[in-house]
């Protein structure tokens, strides 16, 4: 906060800042010594404008003044605010051995009185706009107007030059340079690069704060790197760090220039760099052409499923009996603990008369052995037979291929008379079909209800139930995968073996006369596998 005075000399009022100490609270204050030393402090001027105004013009009336003189350079901007209303104030007199800089410059362009200017220099090119707007004349105290290094490296000789300039070049730059280079950022309204020739820590912050200041966008700023030393290195990454944010929102980018000679130098660098970034793009391209090969493969196997499934439900509904005294069941979905929250949907287990099914199963597929079915679950699927137990890991029922595969048996199980232990495999799928939901056995809630407990499994010869005795998760092992024993005393140890793993209690004897059906597929990827034995209670 500072004190102008306003004093009378003949036919001119000269404005200067009071440099005697002044108490705080007087600044507000104004201050009438006489008509002729006038004293406002700059707060009071700036809120009291037009008021101080009218006082001065009254006086500068009486008197018949028409020159304003100004002392010190930093108050101009205030004066030409005060003048602009003063109609008898036509000469204006900057004494400081300033020149005239854009923002003076854009208040000249509001005062509509003045005739006469004199000041110690004014920038060639905004003497030319001035004049093509006012009828001022301007006198400068220089011999010659003065071009800045920065006018005559971007060769910037009219005011179009800067205002459409696209590219400018820092280099050489001197105290002088930066009353022109600020005009330039303001009138500039195509600027796109920005190329430090020289780095310098003072010039780079000047320019990248006129930058921000006049919300400027879309720059890159380059660099010649044989002018950077690690210092303005730093400086550099140190300014893109701290204003991240701003550049990113300005879309102001930094780049590096490297000489000629500097690439042949690092040419075996950089094309190593190139051919790892090639190599890293192709690997990626690769990946993203897989996973779109494997989403489509997997997209082509679905729908090829559902067909299927849905031919088998035709021919099911042709050749079906209905058990009319069988009771509808609770679908149940898999959860941790036995609050497992149940669906209402229902559906209901067909005695089907198999026999009649298989002929038309067989005729689609002569790898037909049976059929299987899990109470609460979605494993409801026609069960065949290969020559190995690869075969069908990776072909559906229509032996298509197809990653989901399908239901299969055992090759060394005999599907007519059934083996000590007949084992039954399936993919374990997210998208719940094949044995996807087998894993709802390992919920409580699911093995504790009795129908449950119990699975159908028939062939063309015979209708068979199979009562549940063990259920559980292994790490992947063959040791449960035997289908006959070399006699009763291995046969009662792998039944110990199995029952003994089971992660529930089903209280159900298995002895060496019993049948075992064995149902597995993975748990955990290919690391665990989810096994469910049961033995056969019913036969018709």
């Amino acid at each position: 906060m500072i004190k102008i005075v306003f004093k009378i000399n003949g036919s001119g009022i000269n404005a200067y800042k009071l440099l005697k100490d002044t108490p705080k609270e007087d600044l507000n204050k104004t201050n009438v010594i006489d008509t002729k030393e006038l004293v406002f402090s700059d707060v009071y001027i700036k809120n009291n404008l037009e008021l101080v105004s009218s006082f001065l013009n009254v006086i500068i009336i009486k008197r018949k003044i028409n020159t304003m003189i100004i002392k010190d350079f930093d108050i101009t901007i205030l004066i030409l605010d005060i003048i602009k209303t003063i109609p008898n104030i036509t000469d204006l007199y900057i004494k400081p051995d300033e020149a005239v800089n854009y923002d003076i410059f854009l208040k000249l362009l509001e005062n509509n009185y003045l005739e006469n200017l004199n000041v110690y220099d004014f920038p060639r090119i905004l003497l030319e706009r001035l004049d093509t707007n006012k009828k001022i004349v301007v006198n400068t105290r220089t011999e010659i107007l003065f071009i800045s290094n920065f006018m005559r490296i971007n060769n910037l000789n009219t005011y179009s030059d800067i205002y459409y300039k696209k590219s400018i070049a820092i280099s050489e730059f001197a105290k002088e340079d930066k009353n022109d280079l600020i005009t330039f950022i303001k009138i500039n309204k195509y600027l796109k690069e920005i190329n430090f020739k020289e780095f310098s820590i003072e010039v780079f912050d000047l320019v990248m704060n006129l930058l921000i200041q006049n919300s400027k966008e879309n720059i890159k700023i380059t660099f010649d790197y044989d002018k950077l030393n690690n210092e303005s290195i730093n400086v550099i990454s140190k300014y893109k760090k701290v204003n991240e944010r701003t550049l990113i929102n300005s879309n102001i980018t930094f780049k590096i220039n490297y000489s000629d000679e500097y690439k042949k130098k690092n040419l075996f660098k950089q094309i190593n760099l190139n051919f790892i970034k090639v190599s890293l793009g192709a690997v990626i391209l690769v990946i993203v052409v897989m996973i779109g090969i494997n989403y489509y493969k997997n997209y082509v196997d679905e729908q090829n499923y559902l067909g299927i499934e849905n031919n088998l439900k035709e021919i099911i509904k042709a050749n079906q009996k209905k058990n009319e005294d069988e009771s509808p069941l609770d679908i149940i979905e898999p959860g941790d603990d036995d609050n497992t929250t149940t669906t209402t949907t229902t559906t209901s287990v067909y005695d089907i008369q198999y026999e009649q099914v298989f002929s038309s199963l067989q005729e689609i597929n002569k790898d037909t052995v049976g059929w299987l079915t899990v109470n609460n679950t979605k494993i409801d699927y026609p069960v065949v037979q290969a020559k190995d137990n690869d075969y069908y890991l990776k072909r559906d029922f229509y032996q298509n291929k197809n990653r989901h595969g399908w239901v299969f048996m055992d090759y060394r199980n005999n599907p007519d008379e059934l083996n000590e232990n007949t084992i039954i495999y399936a993919h374990n799928l997210a998208n719940q079909t094949m044995f996807g939901t087998l894993r709802y056995a390992l919920n409580s809630y699911w093995y504790k209800k009795s129908a449950n407990q119990v699975i159908t499994f028939n062939t063309p010869n015979a209708n068979m139930k199979f009562q549940i005795f063990s259920i559980y998760t292994v790490p992947t092992t063959n040791d449960y995968l035997d289908v006959t024993f070399p006699g009763s005393a291995e046969f009662q140890a792998y039944i110990d073996l199995v029952k003994g793993r089971s992660i529930y209690d089903f209280n159900i004897s298995v002895g060496t006369d019993d049948k075992i059906l064995t149902l597995s597929t993975c748990a955990s990827g290919n690391d665990k596998r989810l096994v469910v034995h049961a033995k056969l209670i019913k036969e018709s």
